[in-house]
């Protein structure tokens, strides 16, 4: 299983699906596949542009409000029309998984990507996993962005790192 090899947590919230990682249901999963602290700062070594975000709100279905934990990205695209084509890109992936983020739009072009598993209130290997699968199939998009932030963010226009 993918997070077996990359993850030491618990192996029931991720599963190798034809060589691709898949998100499995939230409802199977219970505040013990909550991560670390430590796990998620070691795993997001490997996604440099996602931060982790400590006492933030979450409002439970019976609308309970607690702290939580969350991760997320920000970047500036390109002009509104990527922000939105970035965005829709982002939305298939987290349909294809059956596990959405919350996605803000700010003054045309700034978007913001948060993740964590809202049933568990929490950062689960899913999230984890998602933020990956975003990297891979949309954050490699150099034309997204806007040229400005690439290079603020040690990235080239061609996919390079600077």
């Amino acid at each position: 299983q993918y997070h077996q090899a990359t993850m030491s947590t618990p192996t029931s919230s991720c599963s190798a699906v034809n060589n691709k990682r898949s998100c499995i249901p939230c409802e199977c999963l219970d505040k013990s596949h909550i991560l670390a602290v430590e796990t998620i700062v070691s795993e997001l070594q490997n996604l440099p542009l996602w931060k982790i975000n400590q006492d933030e709100t979450h409002e439970d279905k019976d609308n309970n409000v607690s702290k939580v934990t969350k991760i997320s990205k920000k970047y500036v695209a390109k002009n509104f029309n990527k922000a939105l084509e970035s965005i829709n890109a982002i939305g298939l992936i987290a349909e294809r998984e059956n596990h959405h983020p919350d996605i803000h739009l700010t003054g045309y072009r700034n978007v913001e990507i948060v993740l964590y598993t809202h049933s568990i209130g929490g950062v689960s290997v899913n999230d984890l996993s998602l933020a990956k699968m975003i990297e891979e199939e949309v954050g490699c998009v150099r034309e997204f962005y806007s040229p400005k932030w690439l290079r603020e963010n040690g990235l080239s226009e061609d996919g390079s790192s600077s």
